[in-house]
């Protein structure tokens, strides 16, 4: 801006001055006077001064050079033989339309001033810049007889506006560029969000209404510790680049995974006035891991499975026999009681076993078509009298009373049963336990919903994997096993569970259209 003010007050300067110059020049030829020594050297002062500040060039009508100053030569690298009786064409550098000049010639003919910005080329073809003013000079018709251009150098100035554009556009590239691609977020020093892209506003499910003024703990999926984000702030807090994968929910409940950086921006004392978090998604990358993680322990496991099953049977076997002898022949009540623990722990373990033999020699599943309707009543059924031992109640909604699915019947009520009393386990003062079918999109929907304790995000990542369970005597093989057969109905399973409010366990499986 300073620039700009400094140029217009030369230009207007340099006019001003050479006005006056004029004007004492045809006072001088008109009256005859006779200039004594120090009108002379106002005068030469006044043109030395215009020649130092300015670019200086007279055309006739035609526009015909016909007198140009020293710094008009030192600019356009011709001599002053060149240029006169020359036009201005000598220096067009083409960068201008026909159109410019011609409302430029437009605007001088009728008499009136002209200023701009022209881009000149000067004798060895370097490129140049001028802030221009063209004043017509007129005769007692008022009609212009030649005109004087005072030009001020741009040049620097141009290039300075050309590598802002530049900078500017390369900006606006970058930032179109991590649009595409990334999740942006802005923060103020204390984390209150400020900004955040489409992207954002998309995989959460929040609006940019939503967000801007809330802090990140809006997307909080619960399931870092308190000590992770306590890192976080400590390492942006003293300026340094921060870097990991974070677990955030959507405002929909469904968790997601992104890859996350976030910049501190520093002030002069090097303390953070505010921070970039840029953020890409790699919910389906953290799915293959934990898929192929879990292959990894399947493979070990179904090597295993058999030799341990086998190893702990025979045992096994041996103490219950004589575990049951020795009961025969007791009467001792307290010795009895030890003797029913003992068979007990023995069941469990033969259970274990019997989910590793499954594992091991897994059954084929044969596929045929039923109606899962009866299957799921029969399941409850069977589960009725348990339940009402807990204090639950299964209640089982459905509109349709035939939905047709490929699937091998006994398999699946294992899901069913094991699912139901995951349920059941998780409400220790009772309540209501819910099935809900659903058709969407040619695949049914079988939730199960408990209204228990619920779970964390981070235990919810993990269920399915081997030996992770959550109950007091479980070993977690049930729900994969269950998770195994679902996937081999062509279904898939995934669990929603909000702390203190419950656990839906959601089946999805092809459905059978007429």
């Amino acid at each position: 801006m300073n620039t700009t003010l400094n140029i217009s007050f030369i230009s207007l300067a340099a006019i001003m001055m050479l006005l006056f110059l004029i004007a004492l020049l045809r006072m001088g030829y008109n009256s005859g006077f006779l200039w004594k020594r120090s009108s002379d050297k106002s005068l030469n002062d006044m043109k030395n001064a215009l020649d130092e500040s300015a670019i200086v060039a007279f055309t006739d009508t035609k526009g015909t050079i016909t007198y140009v100053n020293k710094k008009f030569i030192e600019i356009s690298k011709y001599d002053q033989k060149e240029l006169i009786g020359q036009n201005h064409r000598i220096l067009n550098s083409g960068t201008h339309s026909k159109d410019f000049f011609n409302n430029l010639w437009d605007t001088i003919r009728k008499g009136e001033t002209w200023r701009g910005e022209i881009c000149n080329k000067t004798k060895d073809g370097q490129y140049y810049w001028v802030d221009t003013t063209i004043v017509p000079f007129l005769d007692k018709k008022g009609k212009p007889y030649q005109y004087v251009s005072i030009r001020t150098d741009i040049s620097d100035r141009k290039k300075t506006e050309y590598q802002l554009i530049k900078a500017l556009k390369e900006l606006k590239d970058i930032q179109f560029a991590l649009d595409q691609s990334s999740i942006i977020a802005f923060t103020d020093k204390k984390g209150i969000i400020t900004s955040v892209n489409e992207k954002f506003c998309e995989i959460s499910g929040f609006s940019r209404e939503e967000l801007i003024g809330a802090d990140h703990r809006i997307v909080n999926s619960g399931y870092h510790s308190k000590d992770f984000f306590r890192d976080l702030w400590k390492t942006i807090g003293n300026g340094i680049v921060w870097k990991g994968e974070i677990c955030n929910k959507a405002k929909s409940g469904h968790y997601y995974w992104v890859d996350t950086t976030i910049v501190p921006f520093v002030n002069k004392d090097k303390k953070p006035y505010q921070y970039l978090a840029i953020r890409n998604d790699i919910t389906e990358k953290k799915k293959t891991e934990e898929a192929l993680h879990k292959q990894d322990k399947l493979a070990v496991i179904g090597q295993l499975s058999a030799g341990v099953a086998h190893e702990i049977r025979n045992p096994l076997t041996l103490i219950k026999g004589y575990a049951e002898f020795l009961l025969l022949d007791e009467e001792n009540q307290e010795r009895e009681e030890f003797l029913h623990i003992i068979l007990e722990e023995i069941e469990r373990v033969n259970l274990i076993v019997e989910e590793f033999l499954v594992l091991a020699r897994p059954k084929a599943i044969e596929l045929k078509e039923k109606n899962i309707i009866p299957i799921i009543k029969n399941v409850l059924s069977y589960l009725e009298f348990e339940a009402k031992k807990r204090k639950v109640r299964l209640v089982f909604h459905h509109e349709e009373s035939i939905i047709q699915i490929e699937c091998d019947e006994n398999r699946l009520k294992q899901v069913f049963i094991n699912f139901i009393k995951n349920g059941m386990e998780a409400m220790p003062n009772g309540g209501d336990l819910t099935i809900h079918t659903n058709i969407i999109d040619n695949n049914l929907q079988i939730s199960i919903q408990d209204s228990g304790i619920g779970m964390s995000a981070e235990v919810l990542s993990k269920l399915g994997e081997p030996f992770y369970t959550t109950k007091k005597n479980g070993n977690g093989l049930g729900l994969m096993v269950s998770f195994k057969i679902i996937e081999s109905h062509h279904g898939k399973v995934f669990i929603e569970s909000e702390m203190n409010k419950g656990t839906t366990f959601n089946i999805v499986l092809p459905v059978n259209i007429a």
